[in-house]
């Protein structure tokens, strides 16, 4: 059964004169200004907020936030999240924290520590932009993470490219046997969505999906999706 299970929480920056500011642009004058942290809270706050709104309402989506560095790194980043959704109602299981693969290559040992508090608390670990970073496979067997996030540059245009193809079904029979979930992300139009269903992909997100939208829009953008899915299906 084709569903909707979740959503993956963005930031954007309406400017006054510039309007609709991409992250690409402002995110790297966050972290060398020193604000990242700041920033990276103020979404999660906000994703927390949303999981409390959706439970009161019955609806068990889940919400993926990426994690900072900074935070990533902060003995204290855990307990503060879990006061944060105690604060919002919001269910630590419903939430995924996405690092990538470079975020892991500092100090094992702290980021472990930190990962396990983590899992601890309920909260699900995802590894975002699988395959673009530093080689993150010996360390698979010691982080407790859940998923996978296959990065679009590999995703898109693979159903046509035998070599991108390769590289999506090796990461998908990886997550596979390591007992991971495998989410593909970049798909963009029906060939992606057919491709990743032959290929035994059961999650995907991209523009052929939905397009980035507020959360207070996500209940009747479901309604259309739900009329999309026999097309889907086939």
């Amino acid at each position: 059964m084709i569903r909707m299970i979740g959503m993956e929480s963005l930031v954007r920056w309406r400017h006054p004169q510039d309007g609709l500011v991409m992250p690409g642009q402002f995110i790297p004058m966050a972290e060398e200004a020193g604000v990242i942290s700041e920033l990276s809270r103020a979404v999660l706050a906000n994703a927390l907020r949303d999981l409390g709104r959706w439970r009161a309402e019955g609806r068990q989506w889940d919400v993926a936030v990426n994690v900072s560095t900074k935070d990533f790194s902060d003995l204290r980043f855990p307990d503060h999240l879990a006061e944060e959704a105690a604060r919002a109602g919001a269910p630590l299981q419903h939430l995924i924290l996405e690092i990538t693969e470079s975020q892991m290559a500092a100090d094992r040992t702290l980021q472990l520590d930190i990962l396990t508090r983590l899992r601890l608390k309920r909260v699900r670990l995802s590894i975002d932009d699988f395959g673009t970073g530093y080689s993150f496979l010996s360390q698979l067997r010691e982080f407790p993470v859940d998923e996978l996030k296959i990065d679009r540059s590999f995703v898109h245009g693979a159903a046509r490219d035998t070599q991108l193809a390769a590289i999506v079904q090796s990461n998908i029979r990886l997550a596979s046997e390591l007992g991971l979930r495998v989410v593909a992300e970049g798909v963009e139009d029906l060939d992606d969505w057919r491709f990743l269903r032959a290929a035994g992909c059961t999650y995907a997100q991209g523009y052929f999906v939905a397009r980035p939208m507020p959360g207070a829009e996500l209940v009747a953008w479901e309604a259309d999706w739900r009329s999309r899915r026999s097309e889907l299906a086939a």
